[in-house]
């Protein structure tokens, strides 16, 4: 009599996650599919005032981001400003004293 390798238990559990985890994120939906179901719903007003919050901030994101880009290249321009200062006041570029 041959005896036949024992089911590993690790694959049912991924066996059962393929099948299981599509099903579960299918019926309860992402947080942005559920705004979209919610728009649906609402009253025209109220859809019309989630729109332009969207785009405010929409707008507001770009504003941070031109931002965040000039403080970026401000940095870089006051390193090197300090980089220039550090050099001149070092010693070993001012001009050594002639004995005589």
């Amino acid at each position: 009599m041959t005896q036949h390798a024992a089911w590993p238990t690790w694959m049912t559990f991924v066996i059962l996650m393929m099948f299981i985890g599509p099903a579960i994120r299918a019926s309860i939906g992402g947080r942005y599919r559920r705004l979209d179901r919610w728009r649906n719903r609402l009253p025209r007003e109220e859809s019309e005032q989630l729109a332009n919050l969207e785009a405010a901030i929409s707008e507001r994101d770009t504003v941070i981001d031109d931002l965040q880009k000039r403080l970026s290249e401000l940095e870089s321009r006051l390193d090197f400003a300090e980089r220039l200062l550090s050099e001149r006041g070092s010693p070993q570029n001012q001009a050594l004293p002639v004995a005589r």
